[in-house]
């Protein structure tokens, strides 16, 4: 029968896996041998730049916008393995530190150039809590019944027919269903319901209540207060309001205690300004701010030269290649811009050379730097 209609309509037959949209189109497992495009894909970038005279500023304007967006396009599809994550990340890290050259050294370590500008980083993000944040946008459009989705309504109608997004099992499902569905705790304590008609919202198993899953509080629940597992929570609503059966059990009386009042419908936000859960956010669930630093201002500005500010960031670091970091070759350590003989150190260039001194008070007006800002 199936070389039959194979013949009628002239159809070749396949094999998985498949490439779909550049992205490859499979049933099981992702490996890192189905990535390999994309790992050709990032060489092929970098290859591509390595030939040009790129200052530093600019290989990481090149990272931001281009390398991102090839990783974005397989990370909002898949959960990747962490291999290939690592591998795309240090082919970033080489290609800003040496370029097109086969050597070079690393001045500042990856994961503090990772880092925030405020934190004192180039404001590059780490490529697994992306994409882990990015997935966190799927469970997103499940928590809020997002039925203009096909992967939604899908989802619904094949995993979440009798129960909720936050209590279902990953048994039974694919690989890529239970490796999403570890992620949902993250999104647990910042989950916002506000109830209207309930008609959407599982009674038992949503986190609705300021207990939180009442199922998780209350393994009885359904058994003591006489109300099934898979009711909604429209249920204990109508016309007047909130509609409870009478509870007699001491310990389940805190469910009607504590309920919220009803809104005209029902809402489910995130617990920031506008109640949108964005990828900046899902982020942070994964990479979570750090202490600012007090010169971070510095390298802001609307007439900031990129390329100036960047080895203005690597003078704060002390990761400027002076003589006392060379000390390995061999080589005379005293500064040969003045005559006092101190070693060539940052501090001693910008703040205690003679030469250094010479230089107009006002350059560079609009910001100050002294030796106790870093």
């Amino acid at each position: 029968m199936r070389h039959r209609l194979l013949a009628i309509l002239g159809f070749q037959e396949g094999h998985l896996p498949v490439r779909y949209l550049g992205l490859p189109l499979i049933s099981s497992r992702l490996s890192i041998e189905d990535c390999k495009l994309l790992l050709l894909k990032v060489d092929e970038r970098l290859q591509g730049w390595g030939s040009l005279s790129l200052s530093f500023a600019a290989r990481v304007q090149l990272l931001k916008s281009v390398i991102f967006a090839l990783n974005i396009y397989w990370a909002m599809a898949f959960i990747l393995p962490k291999g290939v994550l690592k591998a795309v990340e240090a082919r970033m890290r080489k290609f800003l530190w040496q370029g097109g050259r086969d050597s070079g050294a690393v001045k500042v370590a990856w994961i503090d150039v990772c880092k925030p500008l405020e934190e004192g980083g180039q404001g590059i993000r780490r490529l697994e809590p992306l994409n882990r944040a990015l997935m966190n946008r799927h469970l997103w459009d499940l928590i809020q019944c997002n039925k203009s989705s096909v992967w939604v309504t899908w989802i619904i109608s094949r995993y979440l027919r009798c129960c909720s997004i936050w209590t279902v099992r990953g048994g039974g499902g694919s690989w890529s269903w239970r490796k999403i569905l570890k992620l949902r705790h993250h999104l647990l304590g910042g989950v916002s319901y506000h109830l209207g008609s309930g008609e959407d919202i599982w009674l038992w198993h949503d986190p609705w209540h300021p207990l939180g899953p009442l199922i998780h509080r209350f393994p009885n629940g359904p058994r003591v207060v006489g109300i099934p597992l898979e009711a909604k929570v429209s249920l204990v609503i109508d016309d007047k309001g909130w509609n409870w059966p009478l509870i007699t059990d001491i310990e389940h009386m805190d469910i009607v205690d504590r309920l919220s009042p009803l809104a005209r419908s029902d809402m489910i936000g995130w617990k920031t300004e506008g109640g949108v859960l964005t990828t900046t956010e899902a982020y942070r669930l994964f990479q979570p701010l750090g202490q600012k630093v007090g010169w971070h201002a510095l390298l802001r500005g609307p007439l900031r030269i990129p390329r100036n500010f960047f080895i203005l960031w690597l003078a704060i670091l002390e990761r400027l290649s002076t003589l006392d970091r060379a000390w390995w070759l061999g080589l005379d350590s005293a500064c040969v811009l003045c005559s006092t003989g101190e070693t060539e150190t940052h501090t001693h260039l910008f703040f205690r050379c003679e030469y250094s001194r010479g230089v107009p008070p006002d350059f560079g007006k609009g910001g100050a730097i002294s030796s106790s800002s870093y």
